[in-house]
């Protein structure tokens, strides 16, 4: 005996079209939401890029910052060893070295200073014009036991020391209670050590 399909058939048509419907709107949903995650993965791409690139342009500016006052800090430093420069020049030859220690070797036991006066007057550059050498002299007040000795000094400072064509000046014969000195005064204009006559 057959079997009987107590089900209709259009019943079956419906489920069966229910069925494709159903899976069609499936993959309509998983289409969907494939493309919305590849549009969120995208934005979340772009704005990653974005911020990359704003972070790439703050640190460019920031390097340029850093170069710029680099360079000012250069032009200063460089500013400052020129007037360095300009101001060693005006000061001139160190006064020990070049004056005092001279002095120095030519100073005999039995003679002293009273009083030792150096004098320089730098002359001030014009701009654009190279620095010209200061005037320097040198005043020494002292005493010595007899003139022999006060001219043996002035010889040998005018020959040997800083002093160009010194100038000496007897003064009076002072009386102490066992001996006596002779005072006497020195001038002369000063030759410095890499600056000619000052």
């Amino acid at each position: 005996m057959a079997d009987i399909d107590l089900i209709p058939a259009p019943w079956r048509a419906e489920q069966r079209a229910r069925r494709t419907l159903r899976g069609g709107l499936v993959a309509v949903g998983c289409a969907i939401a494939a493309v919305a995650a590849v549009r969120i993965g995208l934005e979340i791409a772009n704005r990653q890029a974005t911020t990359a690139l704003q972070t790439l342009q703050a640190q460019r500016r920031d390097s340029e910052r850093i170069v710029a006052r680099l360079t000012a800090l250069n032009a200063r430093v460089d500013e400052a060893r020129e007037l360095s420069r300009k101001v060693a020049a005006l000061r001139g030859p160190d006064v020990v070295s070049g004056v005092l220690v001279p002095i120095d070797a030519a100073l005999g036991e039995s003679i002293w200073f009273d009083e030792l006066i150096y004098t320089r007057i730098p002359a001030l550059p014009q701009p654009g014009t190279p620095i010209a050498p200061a005037e320097a002299s040198l005043a020494i007040r002292g005493k010595a036991p007899d003139p022999a000795t006060i001219g043996e000094f002035a010889e040998v400072l005018g020959s040997a020391g800083p002093c160009a064509k010194p100038r000496l000046v007897p003064g009076n014969v002072k009386q102490y209670n066992r001996f006596e000195l002779m005072e006497f005064a020195l001038n002369c204009p000063l030759t410095l050590p890499g600056g000619g006559k000052s």
